[in-house]
């Protein structure tokens, strides 16, 4: 099942679905990993801090440990404007549980989001382009909800998208009764077809 609204990957994204990691220096990219369980969400957050002002404080093009750690409450706080988690309602509570260095100046952030209730939807809304000031900027997303795992790329153009929890979503079943009714269609017509004449 594809996510309703999802910017699907093309040929040249063919790498990052079979599980290229983010690759460094590249402002332009940034990934997420959500695991829903239950009223909770765990999600792995991949950026490049370059794209965050202040992060570096000398401008060598480097972040140090001490520079993430004296910037991480605003890191934190940058991360939770452009990149939002509904399912429909609002989070009660979000807390980012660890942070590490994946090279130079790419950091993965551990967040975890508590919801009133279970979810059956989460939609992930990122809007990191606006925060690098990159247009091109492209957020990967990989959502397992229901152990069910699925994938989306968003951009500019494209901010949201909605993962379901299972594989009778409005969208999926939808699908299936559109092809029921084209199937019973094509039955009568047949049916219609083949009936004899009748005799006088």
């Amino acid at each position: 099942m594809l996510p309703r609204g999802a910017a699907l990957a093309g040929a040249g994204l063919v790498l990052w679905w079979s599980g290229t990691p983010l690759v460094a220096h590249d402002l332009a990219r940034s990934e997420s990993r959500l695991t829903v369980q239950g009223a909770s969400v765990e999600c792995q957050l991949t950026v490049d801090l370059l794209g965050f002002p202040g992060v570096d404080e000398d401008g060598n093009g480097a972040i140090s440990y001490p520079e993430l750690d004296r910037s991480i409450a605003s890191v934190f706080a940058r991360v939770k404007e452009h990149f939002v988690l509904r399912s429909p309602a609002e989070p009660s509570k979000i807390l980012m549980t660890g942070h590490e260095l994946l090279d130079e100046h790419t950091a993965r952030l551990t967040l975890d989001y508590t919801f009133p209730s279970g979810l059956s939807q989460l939609a992930v809304t990122a809007t990191f382009d606006r925060l690098t000031r990159r247009p091109d900027h492209q957020h990967f997303v990989i959502a397992t909800i229901g152990g069910v795992e699925q994938r989306a790329v968003l951009d500019a153009g494209h901010s949201t998208v909605t993962f379901e929890r299972g594989w009778w979503t409005r969208t999926s079943l939808w699908l299936t009764l559109a092809a029921v009714a084209i199937i019973g269609l094509r039955a009568a017509w047949f049916f219609r077809a083949r009936k004899p004449p009748l005799l006088r």
